[in-house]
C-alpha cells in the first residue's frame, strides 16, 4: 500500500506509498526546466479557524506571466502531498491552455510538503495543523492576494491531480465565489478506510496474468508459514536482510511491497519502463508462477535502480516516526498523517469476491500504521470511522454540491473507484478515459497518446474556455 502516497506523476504526490514513490522519480516531467522560475514566499496563517490570532509562516509558490494579457484569466496548480514542481509551469496540457488563453499561472506547494514548513518540526502535536481543510483556506487566501497583487479581476481556474485533483474539486465548492472554474484530474472524493475496491482494480487491468498472479501469491502465502522456507524465500526475493516469519508485521509489510510495486507499474501505466503488458508477459512465461513473481520483483528493483527489497517494517516505520523535515522531498509522514484523519484509503486485500492478492493485508495492518506513528492519539476504532464521515459531509464525497468542474478518470487507474465517474449535472461533467492512467490528462499531446485521451483534452478545454468566457 505504498501505493497510498508516491511521488507524483501528477503534481507531487500521487496517493501511493514505497513502491510508487520510487518509481514516480523515474517519471518524464520531472526532466522539464525548472531553473527558469523564481521561488517565492507568501505569509500564511498557521491556523485560519483560529478566532483569537494565529502565528505565520512563509508558504513556498512559483509564477509564470509569460502568457498574461491583462484582463484575462489566471490558473493555479496545486500542489499535494509531496515537494511541489514548478517544472509544470511551462508543460502540460494547462500550460498550453494557459498560452492560448492569455491566463496567469501559479503553483502553490501544499503545508507541510516540500519547503513549506508551517512549524518547527512535525512532533504529534504539531500535525494537528496538517489537512485539506487548512491547505483550502491557505489556497483561497493566496488567490486573494494575488488577484490583488496582479490586478487580475476575473475569477480563477483550478488543476490539479491525484489528491490535488480532490482540492481542486473541493475549492470550488468552498469558493465559489473565487473560482470560475476547475479539473479534477484522477481525484478520489469519498473518505473510506477500507479502499479494497483499489486492488480491484488492479487485478482486472491484470486479466491476462491474473491466475498466475493468484497462483503464485497462493504459493508464497503457503511457504510463509513453514520456517525451512524463509530462506529460500528470502533468496528468490532477493530481500536486503532474511526475512524472519515470525515477525508478523515483516511478513505483511513483505507482501504489501510486493503488491504495492505491481499496483504502481498498473497505476502509472505507460509512465515507465515496465507496463501492464510487461507485467503480464513476465507472469505468462513458462516457469512456475512463483518464480515469475520472483523475475518480476527483480525487474522492478532494477526499474528502481535497488540491489535488494527492505522488507522490514522497522525500515517503514523509521520514515513513519521522523519527525524532522530533512527529507522534504518525501513527505511520509504527513500524508500517512492526512490518511488517518481524513481519507483512509487503504488498499487492503479485503476483496468481498476474489481475494486473488491473498489475505494478508487487512485492514488492522494499516491502521496500525497510524497506532505507531502517533502514540500520543487516541486511535479507537470509532475514531477512524468519525473521521471519514467527517470529511465526507464537508466535502460530499461521491455527491459533490459543484459547478464548472469537470472530474476526469482513466479505467486503469485504481483511484477511479474512489471518483465521480458519471456527469453530476450539465455544470458537473465526468470524463471517464478508457485504457489511461493516473492523471495522463494532465501530460501534453503525445504521439502514443490513444484517441480517447487527446479527446478528453479537447472536452476539458472546451468546458474551460466556456465556463471563463
Amino acid at each position: 500500500m505504498r501505493t497510498l502516497l508516491g511521488l507524483s506523476l501528477c503534481v507531487t504526490f500521487a496517493l501511493g506509498l514505497r513502491g510508487v514513490h520510487k518509481l514516480e522519480l523515474k517519471s518524464k516531467h520531472i526532466e522539464h526546466d525548472k531553473s527558469s522560475f523564481d521561488e517565492m514566499w507568501y505569509s500564511q496563517q498557521l491556523d485560519h479557524f483560529d478566532m483569537a490570532g494565529s502565528p505565520t509562516w512563509n508558504q513556498r509558490y512559483w509564477k509564470n506571466l509569460d502568457h498574461y494579457v491583462p484582463g484575462g484569466p489566471a490558473f493555479i496548480m496545486i500542489g499535494g502531498e509531496g515537494e511541489a514542481s514548478p517544472g509544470w509551469l511551462n508543460y502540460g496540457f494547462w500550460s498550453k491552455l494557459a498560452a492560448e488563453q492569455g491566463a496567469a499561472m501559479f503553483l502553490l506547494e501544499h503545508r507541510y510538503y516540500g519547503s513549506s514548513h508551517p512549524v518547527e518540526d512535525m512532533s504529534d502535536l504539531n500535525m494537528r495543523f496538517l489537512s485539506s481543510r487548512q491547505g483550502l483556506e491557505d489556497l483561497a487566501t493566496f488567490i486573494t492576494a494575488m488577484s490583488q497583487e496582479h490586478n487580475i479581476t476575473r475569477k480563477w481556474v483550478s488543476f490539479g491531480g491525484s489528491y490535488p485533483g480532490s482540492l481542486s474539486a473541493w475549492l470550488k465548492l468552498k469558493y465559489p465565489h473565487l473560482m470560475a472554474a476547475a479539473v479534477s484530474s484522477s481525484g478520489p472524493l469519498n473518505a473510506k478506510m477500507d479502499f479494497y475496491e483499489y486492488l480491484g482494480v488492479v487485478r482486472d487491468a491484470t486479466s491476462e496474468c491474473i491466475d498466475n498472479f493468484r497462483a503464485a501469491i497462493q504459493d508464497l502465502e503457503g511457504m510463509l508459514e513453514y520456517e525451512e522456507n524463509w530462506e529460500i524465500i528470502s533468496n528468490k526475493f532477493m530481500l536486503c536482510k532474511p526475512l524472519d516469519g515470525y515477525n508478523t508485521q515483516d511478513v505483511k509489510s513483505f507482501m504489501e511491497l510486493l503488491i504495492d510495486n505491481l499496483a504502481g507499474i498498473v497505476q502509472y501505466n505507460g509512465r515507465f519502463p515496465l507496463s501492464i503488458d510487461d507485467v503480464c508477459e513476465i507472469m505468462n512465461s513458462d516457469d512456475p508462477p512463483l518464480d515469475n513473481f520472483a523475475n518480476l520483483n527483480a525487474a522492478s528493483l532494477d526499474m528502481n535502480q535497488e540491489e535488494c527489497l527492505d522488507h522490514e517494517f522497522s525500515s517503514f516505520l523509521a520514515l513513519l516516526t521522523d519527525t524532522s523535515f530533512a527529507g522534504e522531498g518525501v513527505g511520509w509522514r504527513q500524508w500517512i498523517w492526512q490518511t488517518c484523519t481524513e481519507f483512509g484509503w487503504y488498499q487492503t486485500t479485503n476483496q468481498p469476491q476474489d481475494q486473488v492478492f491473498g489475505s494478508l493485508l487487512d485492514l488492522d495492518f494499516f491502521k496500525g500504521w497510524c497506532k505507531s506513528a502517533f502514540p500520543e492519539y487516541n486511535w479507537e476504532d470509532e475514531k477512524f470511522s468519525n473521521e471519514m464521515s467527517n470529511t465526507n459531509t464537508e466535502y460530499g464525497g461521491f455527491l459533490p454540491y459543484v459547478e464548472n468542474v469537470v472530474f476526469v478518470h482513466g479505467s486503469v487507474d485504481p483511484w477511479h473507484a474512489m471518483g465521480v465517474l458519471e456527469d453530476l449535472s450539465d455544470v458537473a461533467p465526468a470524463i471517464y478515459i478508457e485504457g489511461t492512467s493516473h492523471c495522463a490528462d494532465m501530460y501534453s499531446n503525445d504521439a502514443s497518446d490513444p484517441q480517447g485521451l487527446l479527446d478528453a483534452r479537447e472536452k476539458i478545454k472546451e468546458y474551460i474556455v466556456k465556463w471563463i468566457n
